[in-house]
């Protein structure tokens, strides 16, 4: 709500007066530190072939609309096809050490007339996907967009590309929503999930990136703190993070306190409200030595509690073991990003193990990409769907 309305009352946005096209990108060369980009070329071919020839499999196409390929010269056929693009225009990832290219990506739906452009067609190899240049590659071109004037910068991807959307929120994406089979491609539907950087956003993005990118932050080529914990605490106006010391246990009585503002601030994050009744009866079941529900806490060295992850065991139709559902986790904001949330899973599977259950699980929602960036790294998806019906 922009609270601006015209002469009939109705809302209308923010006014342009002075809003001109942007120019459209061109074939240059953006310098940076650990890589450079320059307008692909069929040239290109050779090393971006041999780049890719890495992969141990063709699992680096799944999400991609081309490829993959069936040898050199229907590769080096497809880079001569796309470097000849407008728009898309492409662009080579130029690792600054070898010289070589070990990656692509692209400016794309390019829209000056309104500010709009979106980056796509990314295809890194092996050589380049979690690397310092592979961040490094999107900042240049993001730059360069916002540097022309555009106001909006987009990224768009299959909505069950996990790592294409929890790159999107750590390079500062926002989340927009699901744009439900929006494409056909390979023979199969696709869901979009999109994301975008604003220019009002960008300032901030632009300056935790070159943070990131200091010398202070990689003096021997590995980062010391995380772009997205760099970000978040330009936002804050914190001082940089450092990761604390966890210990995790079984919550008694006496936490109750404690435990309740953090179930709060959870319950407020799913814009939920619980009775008190309700909220006491979690509690005293959760320390009810004979129920199957159990609470775990996260504590810093003074004991303020960080975090917090309940439990439920049940019986299962295919093992004669329990399963142990991992029903809610929370951290404290200002504790984020220092690894309580993984010191909390991980005390999770001892306790599971420790109680012979055979298997751990929790669900997520679609949106919570930052959750589901941790969770990538210490669980595995089932690929099962959610349904649920209340019948009270």
């Amino acid at each position: 709500m922009t609270g601006i309305t015209n002469e009939f009352q109705q809302p209308i946005g923010n006014a342009l007066p002075g809003w001109q096209p942007c120019p459209r990108p061109e074939r240059i060369v953006l310098q940076g530190k650990y890589c450079h980009l320059e307008p692909l070329t069929r040239n290109h071919a050779d090393s971006l072939w041999a780049a890719w020839s890495t992969a141990e499999d063709d699992r680096g196409w799944t999400y991609l609309n081309v490829g993959p390929f069936d040898g050199q010269p229907q590769f080096a056929d497809f880079i001569d096809t796309i470097a000849r693009s407008h728009d898309p225009l492409h662009y080579a990832v130029i690792d600054e050490l070898t010289g070589k290219a070990v990656g692509t990506l692209a400016l794309m739906r390019i829209d000056p007339a309104n500010g709009v452009v979106e980056v796509g067609f990314v295809m890194y190899s092996p050589r380049l996907q979690r690397t310092v240049q592979a961040t490094e590659a999107h900042f240049l071109l993001m730059k360069y967009a916002f540097g022309l004037g555009y106001r909006r910068y987009e990224w768009k991807c299959d909505s069950l590309n996990a790592p294409s959307r929890h790159a999107a929120i750590r390079l500062g994406f926002r989340y927009e929503g699901l744009f439900r089979q929006a494409v056909v491609y390979k023979q199969r539907t696709r869901d979009t999930a999109w994301f975008s950087i604003l220019d009002s956003e960008w300032p901030t993005i632009e300056q935790a990136f070159e943070r990131w990118l200091s010398v202070e932050n990689m003096p021997d080529g590995a980062q010391k703190l995380g772009l997205s914990q760099i970000r978040e605490n330009l936002v804050s106006g914190r001082a940089p993070a450092t990761r604390q010391t966890v210990q995790v246990r079984a919550l008694d009585a006496s936490d109750y306190a404690a435990w309740r503002v953090l179930w709060q601030g959870y319950l407020s994050f799913y814009n939920t409200q619980l009775s008190d009744e309700l909220s006491q009866l979690t509690w005293q079941r959760m320390c009810d030595p004979a129920e199957p529900m159990f609470a775990l806490g996260a504590f810093d060295e003074q004991g303020k509690m960080l975090g917090f992850t309940h439990m439920v065991y049940h019986r299962g139709t295919w093992s004669a073991d329990d399963h142990c559902y991992l029903e809610d986790l929370f951290t404290a904001p200002e504790s984020r990003g220092k690894g309580v949330g993984c010191a909390l899973i991980e005390a999770v599977y001892q306790h599971a193990q420790a109680k012979g259950s055979q298997r751990v699980y929790w669900h997520t929602h679609e949106t919570n990409a930052a959750g589901q960036a941790l969770y990538d790294k210490l669980a595995d998806k089932s690929g099962f769907i959610q349904y649920q019906k209340d019948v009270k």
